[in-house]
């Protein structure tokens, strides 16, 4: 089978967006695939990590196309230090008036999302190798959503059979629901999302609630899944109990309310609160600063081999799951990752999420809401004194199935079956 998997993430752009194809692209190979990518050239991505490229079968063609880039427009505006936002749109209390404008902008004219400029070049570049060499299929992978738009205009002018890969919810992404545009342009985003979802010849989303939003039967549920990360098996006793959050902290989470009760769960205990890979603001780092004074650590965005033997080197991970409507089916790469680590898992968040299902089935945690201080401190409590008691706290259970090499085999059945359509 040929497939043209049209992406806005992809190496050397580093983070989460990047991993869920990256990881299955080696499985498509093995199958017999042969999968050509278009991405951008000098597109504005979060971060870089050219070690992914590594990573990249050298069966996969890679095509690039030119991406207008913001990023140099707003720092013009407000400062090199000043980075345009990416996956939020929360606005701090001293805002200018022009900043303000501009996230105003973004919500409610810029429909469905600034990636949009990209659109023309890939769509350009997608017909000009089309014509050339033909496929089997398109996939597309969002966010940012408007990359589907370019999926859409493929098969309307060449009938070729498409795929739209759903990494996060369209009309009701989190950042939307806290900072909600006008009805008009809600309205406007959940046409758009109707007409790409009914229009793809498959959907496959991260997680059953997402699936379930789609106005399509033609919705499947394939998981990120995590690739295994070889762990000493002899290892000794760390001098301190370490807690590591990986990722970037986003709308909705709880932060000030975590750092909080961990402080008071482990008052007078040898512990430290890491976090990898972490853009915290100003005001995020006084507040660890004044709470947790010699007990915390912040490093940077690390290469994604690298943060994954963080995950793998802790005795607890700290995950947060966001407070909106829709955190049912928030389900990160990360939680994954967090799984596949065997390492315990201490969730803070909504309760009744797929993640905790998850976390409760195949993983080896436990899930509050954080208003469950009591619980959630006592708990927390007891799993420091089975550490200090030398206690193995690795899980045990399979958890294969959520394994991307799993996940990927569930992936290329569906195409397969498609292909036949």
């Amino acid at each position: 089978m040929r497939i043209l998997l049209i992406s806005y993430y992809f190496p050397p752009c580093g983070g989460a967006a990047v991993q869920r194809w990256l990881k299955w692209l080696p499985e498509l190979v093995d199958a017999g695939f042969e999968v050509t990518v278009l991405t951008t050239e000098g597109g504005d991505h979060p971060v870089q990590d050219t070690s992914l490229l590594k990573e990249i079968p050298p069966e996969v063609r890679v095509l690039r196309s030119e991406a207008p880039s913001l990023s140099k427009f707003w720092k013009l505006l407000f400062g090199e230090k000043s980075e345009l936002p990416h996956g939020s749109l929360d606005l701090e209390t001293n805002a200018s008036p022009l900043k303000k404008a501009l996230v105003w902008t973004r919500l409610n004219l810029i429909i469905p999302d600034v990636r949009k400029i990209w659109n023309p070049s890939a769509l350009r570049h997608a017909t000009r190798f089309l014509r050339k060499n033909p496929v089997d299929l398109v996939i597309t992978t969002g966010p940012p959503h408007s990359t589907h738009l370019v999926g859409l205009k493929l098969k309307q002018r060449h009938n070729v059979k498409w795929v739209a890969d759903w990494r996060d919810p369209w009309s009701s992404i989190y950042y939307l629901k806290l900072n909600p545009p006008s009805k008009f342009s809600l309205n406007l985003q959940r046409r758009l999302e109707q007409k790409v979802a009914k229009s793809a010849d498959l959907n496959i989303a991260v997680s059953n609630h997402l699936a379930s939003q789609l106005p399509s039967k033609n919705t499947e549920v394939i998981y990120s899944g995590f690739q295994p990360v070889p762990v000493s098996e002899a290892e000794e006793k760390t001098s301190k109990y370490r807690i590591k959050y990986v990722g970037n902290i986003t709308e909705g989470q709880r932060f000030e309310e975590a750092v909080k009760l961990i402080k008071n769960a482990l008052a007078g205990k040898d512990f430290e609160l890491r976090f990898v890979g972490t853009a915290l603001s100003q005001n995020q780092r006084k507040f660890l600063a004044d709470n947790l004074p010699g007990q915390h650590t912040i490093s940077g965005f690390l290469p994604h081999q690298q943060a994954l033997a963080e995950i793998a080197d802790c005795e607890l991970l700290l995950l947060l799951i966001n407070y909106y409507d829709g955190f049912q089916g928030m389900l990160t790469s990360k939680l994954f990752e967090y799984i596949g680590s065997g390492n315990r898992i201490f969730c803070l968040g909504p309760r009744g999420g797929e993640a905790e299902e998850l976390i409760n089935k195949y993983g080896h945690g436990a899930c509050f809401d954080v208003d469950e201080t009591a619980l959630a401190g006592a708990k927390l409590k007891s799993l420091y004194e089975a550490w200090e008691a030398g206690e193995n706290d690795k899980n045990q259970a399979d958890n294969a199935e959520l394994s991307s090499a799993r996940q990927a085999q569930k992936l290329i059945a569906l195409l397969r079956g498609l292909n036949k359509c």
